[in-house]
């Protein structure tokens, strides 16, 4: 039986920004690592600045240190995510752990707001003001 819960992720260039769209449990460090790499691709293939993350149908199930070994990992590996705008969209019963991920991603840099609608994150995303 294939496990639904563990879904990777879609990618797909939207004209003005990249689209992710993620489903299932996150509750291995691994599998989040690898997404976060597969985004990471997709941003140095892409000449977009702009990252519509949809976590809406995502839960991640994660330790907090675990969210400063992914942080450690984006400022030592994957260096794009620092070049780029993410608006993430959530649910709400991420949004504790989705909130402390923000916080610690805007304290070291980069630009990155969690939202629950779809509408808001994508006007935050457009605007020209990188100040999040």
């Amino acid at each position: 039986m294939v496990n639904i819960f563990k879904k990777s992720i879609k990618i797909s260039e939207e004209k003005h920004y990249l689209k992710v769209i993620s489903q299932g449990e996150r509750t291995e460090f691994s599998l989040v690592l690898q997404n976060a790499e597969k985004i990471h691709k997709a941003i140095q293939l892409s000449n977009r600045k702009r990252i519509l993350l949809d976590y809406r149908d995502t839960i991640f199930k994660m330790p907090h240190n675990e969210a400063f070994n992914l942080l450690k990992v984006f400022e030592l590996k994957l260096t794009e995510f620092r070049e780029v705008k993410m608006a993430v969209i959530i649910n709400p019963r991420t949004e504790e752990i989705g909130g402390f991920w923000a916080s610690i991603c805007r304290k070291r840099g980069f630009d990155y707001q969690i939202f629950r609608d779809e509408d808001e994150a994508q006007d935050w995303l457009l605007t020209e003001n990188q100040a999040g």
